[in-house]
C-alpha cells in the first residue's frame, strides 16, 4: 500500500500545465508590382504564427481595391494577384485578426483613355453581394472594380471573361451600401478597353428581395439574360 501511494504522488507531482501563447502574424514573402497593361500586384503572404484566421489584401492608390477573404492556416504561403489604379502614392495592406500590415509600394499615376467599351445598366445588392449587368462591346477577359465608394465599404475585385452583349457577374461585399449610385472601371487586363461607368444601384427588400435573389443567382449560373 505504502508503494502504490508513493508511485501514485510521483506520477501526480510530474504533471505540470503548460500554456502557450496563440499568435496571429502576417509576413509578405514577396511582391512584384507590375504598371505595364492593367497595373497589377502579385504578393506571396506568410502565416508566420500559430493560430489559422482568414485575410485580405487592400490597395489604396487612385481608387480602394480588395481581394477576396482567404483562409491561412500557420506556415501556409498564399499568393494573389490584385489589379488596381495606381497614384504617385500606393500602399498596400494586409487585413488580419484585426491588425494592419501596411507597406508603400513604387509606383506612379497612369492616365487610361476612357472609352465606350463597357457599360453598366444596373447594381443589385444582397446582404453579402451584388450582382451588376454590364453591357460589353469586346469579348474580353476583364477587371471589375469600384472607383468610388463609401470608406465602411468592401467590394471585391472580380475577374472574369466577357462576352459581347449582356453579362451577369457577382462580386462580395462586406458592409452597408446606403448610396443609390456608384461609379465602376471595367477594363481589359491587356488594359486595351477602358471604361468608367456609373450605375444606379437597386436595393429590393420584402418580397422582392427573394425574387431577385433566386434570378439573379440563376443569371450568373448560366450566364443568360431573363
Amino acid at each position: 500500500m505504502f508503494f502504490i501511494l508513493f508511485l501514485f504522488s510521483i506520477c501526480y507531482g510530474v504533471i505540470v500545465k503548460v500554456e502557450v501563447k496563440q499568435i496571429c502574424s502576417a509576413e509578405i514573402k514577396s511582391l512584384n508590382v507590375s504598371l505595364e497593361n492593367l497595373p497589377s500586384v502579385n504578393i506571396e503572404t506568410y502565416n508566420s504564427g500559430s493560430l489559422s484566421y482568414h485575410f485580405r489584401v487592400s490597395i489604396e492608390g487612385k481608387n480602394r481595391v480588395w481581394s477576396q477573404k482567404v483562409f491561412t492556416a500557420p506556415g501556409d504561403l498564399k499568393r494573389l494577384t490584385l489589379h488596381f489604379l495606381p497614384s504617385n502614392k500606393t500602399k498596400i495592406k494586409i487585413h488580419y485578426c484585426d491588425k494592419v500590415f501596411e507597406k508603400e509600394i513604387e509606383s506612379k499615376e497612369i492616365e487610361f483613355k476612357n472609352e465606350d467599351w463597357f457599360y453598366i445598366n444596373f447594381v443589385r445588392v444582397y446582404s453579402n453581394f451584388l450582382v451588376a449587368e454590364i453591357i460589353s462591346n469586346v469579348s474580353t477577359e476583364a477587371v471589375i472594380m469600384p472607383f468610388r465608394y463609401p470608406e465602411n465599404l468592401i467590394i471585391e475585385n472580380y475577374v472574369g471573361k466577357l462576352k459581347v452583349g449582356k453579362n451577369f457577374i457577382r462580386v462580395g461585399i462586406e458592409g452597408d451600401l446606403a448610396e443609390d449610385k456608384m461609379i465602376f472601371v471595367v477594363a481589359s487586363i491587356d488594359g486595351r478597353y477602358f471604361s468608367k461607368s456609373e450605375a444606379r444601384v437597386e436595393k429590393p427588400v420584402g418580397l422582392k428581395y427573394w425574387l431577385f435573389y433566386f434570378i439573379d443567382t440563376f443569371r450568373v449560373f448560366v450566364k443568360i439574360s431573363i
